[in-house]
């Protein structure tokens, strides 16, 4: 048994890193990828399809925990919550192999892994991963774009387009945005009173 662990959001300036722990009931009868090399919709066909045909657990670590604990380590929070949430659903794969995309994992939990760089394009378990982590991501990203529609996070998802980097010259930072990330650091002042301001 094969579990593959990815995450999708480290490069962002604002939301969530999305982590995700994913076992396959049966080969898909797609090749998986890489999710960041497929389009929106296909990414969200293979999402329909991995949710009825794959046993997965999906954790975030918010802005604040990114901030207080670095990118690496929210990753790494993600990861373990992903992985207790899959074994928590099926006492069986506490015993499979869990590979990691990437080449440093830390973990306490009892589990055998293996950390391989690029694993999101060699791997099938570790593809579909990236594809249900960076689907939620996006619909996440969905959701704040609705509170702060001045801010085109549906166009962005939150990564440093230059748009992006524009606006945070022009705009106070929303509460989603990571505030240890030095683009928002050098942004104007923050609105972290959590209230919902559609005027920008």
């Amino acid at each position: 048994m094969i579990v593959g662990i990815d995450e999708a959001g480290r490069g962002p300036l604002a939301g969530a890193v999305v982590g995700c722990a994913l076992y396959l009931k049966r080969n898909p009868p797609f090749v998986p990828r890489d999710s960041k090399e497929l389009s929106p919709l296909a990414r969200e066909a293979m999402f329909n399809w991995l949710i009825e045909n794959s046993t997965f657990s999906v954790a975030i670590a918010t802005p604040e925990e990114i901030d207080r604990v670095n990118i690496l380590e929210a990753t790494f929070l993600t990861f373990n919550r992903a992985i207790n949430g899959i074994i928590k659903k099926n006492l069986a794969l506490e015993n499979a192999s869990f590979i990691v995309d990437g080449n440093i994992f830390r973990t306490n939990l009892n589990i055998r892994y293996t950390c391989i760089e690029k694993a999101d394009k060699t791997v099938k378990e570790v593809s579909c991963a990236s594809i249900i982590a960076k689907v939620t991501r996006d619909h996440l990203m969905g959701l704040i774009d609705f509170i702060y529609p001045q801010w085109n996070f549906y166009k962005h998802n939150g990564y440093p387009t230059r748009e992006h980097r524009e606006m945070l010259k022009l705009k106070s930072l929303t509460e989603f945005h990571r505030r240890s990330f030095a683009p928002c650091a050098a942004g104007r002042s923050c609105n972290i009173s959590g209230q919902v301001d559609l005027h920008g």
